[in-house]
């Protein structure tokens, strides 16, 4: 990569008063970022006042949230569907804290979002100051320092530069995550003396796009020799953009492919060798094959084998085959089931690697392909995508939640991107909602903060543009940041919520009646009118009552609209929804004797 060394600043920009916070915001510019979402403050004056003058001259738009962790949520969502940076940003003391639990939910995910957090002036530490979030008081940066890849303090402008192009190039580079500086007012306030000359930042992101050829050979001979393999897609390969590569290696030698909840879409449900989700809320057809002892080799990509994915650890997953594990990061090798074979790197240059080496040294005759085409197809007419349902037993005015997700996949267009909020709306979705392109379908589970699809799906809907954004959400979840419903009414983001009203917290609500040793209580909470809470924000407000009334005229409709849209239907709170393992989990918890 060049290291092309830029001007950032002109005399002219110093003579008329170039502060550090107009540097910062410089390097964002550059960087692409569009927007900054959060809530200003007196320490963060410097830093609001550069962004303003950004967007004068036609560069960064600020975003007033409602509250800080909507800031973190609609940065991660911003990042997730663009594929950049997310920026989001919080004054000191209790701004600071409430942005931490958004960038929980970035840094159990690996997205990069750039948090900035004010700090009072240097001068004042240890003086007992109002909100102090230094050393000297609650110190932010240690506290960040947890969850993120990345924390630091500029303690004054002479590390300035070095500390903003290095919190990028972290951000940026090889296992992507968040990461937070700590501003204080008065080191972003001070004047830039002379122009800084640096390397651009897109030079210094480190990409590990290499591939240890002895054992791509040995990979491809293990997969050659197979009789039945299975492969196992992870959220890596999406942030990898290893999709395509996937499905060619998929069917040059017929593999059966199942994906993790957070990965769903990145292999299209819809083709034929598809298994659907494995792990929380998924499909019976991946459970059996994926589970079957007769399969002796699992490719398993850019999944770290958590709880979600596998069933809370399933030994059948791990027993009795071969496992051959793609990475970027090393230390996913072994957490819980020995991999036979480790290849770190980056997903899509190692598939592409083995592809050529799968071309070059063994062609899969066309009697081969057609076994294995036919043995599968046997297999695939047993066992459904997902758990058949009766839709005859409809209580008056309460829709069945397995066919309303039936209903949304019907009425919207392909492209259109779903933020999937956790609750039991997640298991819905993960089991009936099918994700047939890649790119499509986010949910933050690594954390599973309540309400992040609320926040979220508003900094995916101004990455994604023209396509159409759908939230899918609980009521509990929308009542934690439906408040952000006003941070997209002021800025006209047309995001569509479609929340699953049951009056309650409906898997805590399961999960009680589920269990044995557990007393049913605090889950429930009187019925509220989410499509005249709407309303009162300034946003469209749609109540459904009646099985068929979400069609596709209705969506159209509303997505025609451009407007923020709350769809409220009623659900059936006792339909139980596909949380087995997610039971069998939390059994030592619940259960005791």
């Amino acid at each position: 990569m060049s290291a092309e060394l830029l001007s950032f600043q002109s005399k002219e920009d110093i003579e008329s008063g170039y502060q550090y916070g107009d540097l910062l915001i410089h390097y964002l510019e550059k960087e692409g970022v569009k927007y900054v979402f959060g809530i200003p403050g007196g320490a963060l004056e410097p830093v609001y006042n550069a962004l303003a003058r950004s967007e004068v001259r036609g560069g960064i738009e600020s975003i007033l949230t409602k509250h800080e962790q909507g800031a973190a949520f609609m940065a991660d969502g911003y990042a997730r569907v663009s594929g950049g940076l997310g920026v989001c940003c919080a004054t000191t003391g209790p701004g600071a804290s409430n942005l931490f639990s958004g960038i929980t939910t970035s840094y159990a995910d690996s997205i990069p979002v750039l948090a900035l957090t004010a700090q009072i002036p240097v001068r004042n530490f240890g003086k007992n100051a109002f909100q102090d979030s230094s050393h000297e008081g609650v110190d932010m940066v240690e506290v960040f320092k947890k969850s993120t890849r990345y924390s630091g303090l500029v303690l004054n402008s002479r590390i300035a530069d070095d500390m903003f192009r290095k919190a990028i190039r972290v951000a940026m580079s090889g296992n992507r995550g968040p990461v937070h500086i700590s501003l204080p007012s008065d080191v972003m306030a001070e004047l830039v003396d002379e122009p800084t000359l640096s390397h651009s930042m897109t030079s210094c992101y480190v990409q590990p796009h290499y591939f240890d050829r002895r054992a791509v050979a040995e990979a491809v001979k293990l997969l050659s020799q197979a009789r039945k393999p299975a492969m196992l897609v992870g959220s890596g390969a999406i942030w990898s953009g290893a999709a395509g590569k996937l499905k060619e290696l998929a069917e040059m030698l017929t593999i059966p492919t199942a994906t993790t909840p957070k990965a769903k879409g990145t292999f299209p449900e819809d083709h034929d060798l598809a298994l659907g989700c494995f792990g929380f809320g998924g499909s019976p057809r991946a459970d059996a094959y994926l589970l079957d002892r007769g399969v002796d080799l699992l490719l398993a990509v850019g999944t770290s084998f958590n709880e979600w994915a596998t069933h809370g650890w399933n030994d059948l997953l791990g027993q009795g085959r071969t496992i051959i594990q793609i990475d970027i990061d090393p230390y996913q090798f072994g957490r819980h089931y020995e991999s036979t074979l480790a290849l770190t790197g980056d997903a899509t240059t190692v598939l592409n690697e083995m592809y050529d080496e799968l071309n070059r040294t063994h062609r899969v005759t066309r009697l081969e392909h057609n076994v294995r085409g036919e043995r599968y197809a046997e297999f695939r007419s047993k066992y459904p995508i997902s758990i058949p349902y009766n839709n005859a037993l409809i209580q008056d005015g309460l829709i069945k939640p397995q066919q309303l997700m039936v209903d949304i996949r019907k009425a919207v267009p392909d492209d259109s991107i779903f933020f999937i909020d956790i609750g039991n709306n997640l298991a819905w979705a993960l089991h009936y909602l099918p994700a047939i392109r890649p790119g499509t379908f986010f949910a933050a589970l690594g954390f599973s903060c309540m309400g992040y699809g609320v926040a979220g799906s508003i900094g995916g809907k101004l990455a994604a543009k023209e396509r159409p954004v759908i939230a899918i959400v609980g009521d509990g979840g929308f009542l934690m940041n439906g408040m952000e419903l006003a941070t997209a009414v002021n800025y006209n983001i047309a995001v569509i919520w479609i929340v699953l009203n049951d009056s309650g917290l409906g898997m805590v609500r399961h999960g009680q009646r589920m269990s044995k040793n557990a007393m049913e209580t605090s889950h429930a909470f009187k019925q509220v009118d989410f499509a005249s809470l709407a309303e009162s924000l300034g946003a469209v407000g749609v109540r459904i009552d009646k099985q068929g009334e979400l069609d596709q005229k209705l969506m159209q409709k509303l997505i025609a609209l451009k407007k923020p849209v709350v769809i409220d239907v009623l659900i059936d709170p006792d339909e139980v929804p596909p949380i087995g393992s997610r039971l069998s989990a939390l059994k030592d918890i619940y259960d005791t004797d």
